[in-house]
């Protein structure tokens, strides 16, 4: 059917090189999306829905519809889709990603591939954006049941369609078993598949075997030879001597670094390409991740196994992620995170935990997460089939698994948009589009699908109101009109939770200056900011060190428990950070992961920042607070104390060796602007890389280029000299 299309369309298929399409693919044709029409596409991971997706954008760009905006829920799926999507530079369109960065909105461009939460907050930032947008897509569609980015996602498609008539939507998912409900939200047509282009096995581990079990068929065993002791051994050895890779899911970070241990003991037994891992293990030793935990992988992949959690941090994972594509590694230990981002399948799946712990009980997986685990199994053009087993846990019954997970249905997708706490976010966030009085307001919340699957949000909408109206963040004009004030532009411009107000506050307590420690225990305690959990033990020896360090906290917190327990690990993990304690030690005292330290200093960059311009907002916090706000914004962005801020501004300058520079008398650029670079070479971490970044940005461009010639001078003669 391929060289039935015309156009950019059809350019685009010649470009990426498709010569026939999927039947997904058809049958998005025939609903109607080269046309304009809204679809929704509801068919297995790698059946081709974006490349169905991508041929409604060329489509789009050719009729001149509008913009394109993709949007998904996480960074790697966007920057994986980026990559997708560049093909379209090649065919003469701009393609941009926006990701992150609270200060700027989504950059001006035909295609442009972002998150949900950047293109709602963009919308607030330019509202006459929407009407400009000719088609979005939404990847993962199913995401509106999510209870943190359901909601967002949900106001947003609803926002989207009243104020942008006529846009083309084509939401997309691998799981959606109520998806002629979520087509008929959208006004959408429906293309629901079962077709996958690698055939899924799906079965269950019983102890010598994997018993298999087709749809509507007799099941089928696989015999497990046991040859390496672990039974997780066994089953990754047997694919990986069929010639595939194994991913194995658990349910928590300690449980994947304890089994790929476990898994590298039997590395003789797998079949891996050991040059590519030594490669990888090298590439492994050469991060800027603390040096026990570097060690940890790179003996891993050394032995064909890695894990994959979000504490490792992104260049770890996507070293991993490389590691595995290359034939380097034989499996991959992962929590559930790799499963709902990038693409990366394998011939088998192995399910060896389908429990988790949730506010102290133990609950199952739902069937929807399993089936998103198990269709990841199977790699198109490279395996015949893919499988998916499952593995007994605690004498669970083999059958109450096949029944519970293997011919259950997914979920359906339900609303999540009840929360008081998601109606308020998105009630600020039209009213700072200045569309209009609540009467506007609640015809967009009926736009929702908790509209259609429970009825009206009005009352929801009316108490959002009054409560913005009491955070002083919104205001009545007269003629039923509503505004924000000042304070309220600033919250939804910096998209927190209006919530956020009320926290600030507490620094009214405070008599006297503010200490760092209240103000990094204020962003710590934000609606928006991920707390670190602390056990019993530990939150004990937390109190106690802050009774040390920071006792003038204690005057904000009203009580002890659990949560305040989180925010005060989390307070003092950022304390340290900006303190300039090292990395590692930081990672190992509090038992966090550079991922997560990463993730923490992100957010609270953020919340710094927007807490910055809501204090300048409150005239009972002010500029003074105000001041101290955007002073820690920039000591959380580079880890240092205050003193090092000038330096750390200079390309290549981190904390490491904006510290050894002060020590040395640099105190600021100017002391560098006449340094001899020789003798900046003598500092201890300033490399002649360093050296010349230095000169360069002081302006001395001539110096530096003569700087570099001497050095690869030098090191080209050193290396004749070793040599000969």
């Amino acid at each position: 059917m391929a060289a039935g299309l015309k156009g950019l369309p059809g350019r685009l298929l010649r470009e990426i090189g498709v010569e026939r399409l999927y039947p997904t693919q058809e049958e998005a044709v025939k609903a109607g999306i080269l046309e304009g029409e809204s679809v929704v596409i509801a068919a297995p991971t790698a059946s081709g829905k974006t490349l169905a997706a991508m041929l409604a954008a060329a489509a789009a760009l050719e009729r001149g519809a509008g913009r394109v905006v993709y949007t998904c829920p996480l960074r790697s799926i966007a920057m994986e889709k980026y990559r997708d999507f560049g093909v379209f530079e090649r065919l003469g369109f701009s393609v941009k990603v926006s990701i992150g960065d609270y200060e700027r909105g989504i950059p001006d461009a035909p295609i442009v591939v972002t998150t949900y939460e950047k293109l709602d907050s963009t919308l607030r930032l330019r509202p006459g954006l929407a009407s400009g947008i000719g088609l979005v897509i939404v990847d993962e569609i199913h995401y509106v049941g999510d209870p943190k980015r359901g909601p967002v996602l949900e106001s947003l498609i609803a926002k989207l369609r009243v104020l942008s008539k006529g846009v083309q939507v084509v939401a997309l998912s691998a799981t959606i078993p109520n998806a002629e409900e979520i087509a008929a939200w959208l006004g959408a047509r429906l293309v629901k598949t079962s077709w996958r282009p690698v055939p899924l096995h799906e079965g269950v581990y019983t102890g010598d075997s994997i018993v298999f079990y087709r749809e509507g068929g007799e099941p089928w065993v696989k015999e497990v030879e046991s040859v390496a002791g672990n039974k997780f051994a066994d089953i990754v050895a047997q694919a990986s001597n069929e010639g595939g890779q194994s991913l194995v899911f658990v349910q928590s970070r300690r449980r994947a670094v304890q089994l790929a241990k476990q898994l590298a003991r039997s590395h003789k037994h797998f079949n891996y390409d050991e040059q590519a891992a030594r490669e990888a293990a090298s590439s492994i030793r050469r991060l800027s991740i603390p040096g026990p935990l570097r060690e940890e992988l790179a003996w891993l992949a050394e032995r064909g196994v890695a894990y994959h959690h979000a504490g490792l941090g992104a260049e770890a994972r996507e070293l991993v992620e490389e590691a595995f594509k290359r034939g380097a590694l034989a499996a991959i230990v992962a929590t559930p995170t790799l499963a709902a981002g990038v693409n990366l399948p394998a011939r088998r799946v192995v399910v060896a935990e389908y429990y988790r712990f949730e506010s102290g009980y133990r609950r199952p997986i739902s069937v929807a997460e399993y089936k998103q685990l198990a269709g990841r199994a199977g790699r198109p053009g490279l395996d015949p089939y893919g499988e998916a087993v499952i593995v007994p846990q605690g004498g669970d019954d083999p059958e109450e698994l096949v029944s519970g997970y293997i011919k259950a249905e997914p979920e359906p997708v339900v609303s999540k948009m009840a929360s008081s706490s998601a109606v308020r976010h998105s009630v600020l966030g039209l009213i700072a589009l200045g569309a209009g009085g609540a009467e506007f307001v609640k015809l967009v919340h009926r736009e929702t699908l908790y509209a259609r699957q429970h009825g009206s949000l009005d009352g929801a909408v009316e108490a959002a109101l009054r409560d913005l109206e009491r955070l002083g963040l919104v205001e009545s004009v007269g003629g039923g009109r509503l505004t924000v004030t000042p304070l309220g532009e600033v919250v939804s411009r910096y998209y927190v939770d209006p919530a956020s107000v009320e926290v600030l506050k507490i620094l009214t307590k405070v008599k006297g200056d503010v200490t760092d420690a209240q103000i990094l225990y204020v962003i710590a305690a934000m609606p928006d900011m991920t707390r670190l959990p602390a056990g019993r033990r530990e939150g004990d020896r937390l109190l106690d060190r802050l009774l040390d360090v920071a006792p003038e906290v204690f005057d904000l917190m009203d009580y002890v428990g659990p949560e305040e327990i989180a925010t005060v690990k989390t307070m003092m993990v950022l304390l340290d950070w900006v303190n300039e304690r090292l990395d590692d030690e930081i990672v190992q005292d509090y038992d966090v992961g550079p991922g997560d330290l990463a993730s923490i200093t992100e957010t609270a960059r953020w919340l710094a920042a927007a807490s910055a311009a809501m204090a300048e907002a409150m005239p009972e916090l002010g500029l003074e607070v105000s001041r101290r706000f955007r002073l820690m914004e920039k000591r959380i962005r580079y880890g240092v104390k205050p003193e090092l801020i000038p330096l750390v501004s200079i390309p290549g300058i981190g904390r490491v060796r904006a510290r050894r520079l002060y020590e040395h008398g640099y105190k600021i650029p100017q002391d560098l602007a006449l340094a001899d670079p020789r003798e900046l070479a003598r500092i201890p971490g300033i490399g002649p890389g360093t050296v010349a970044s230095i000169l360069e940005f002081l302006g001395r461009t001539g110096e530096a280029r003569r700087y570099k010639a001497a050095e690869n001078a030098a090191r080209k003669g050193l290396l004749a000299f070793m040599d000969d």
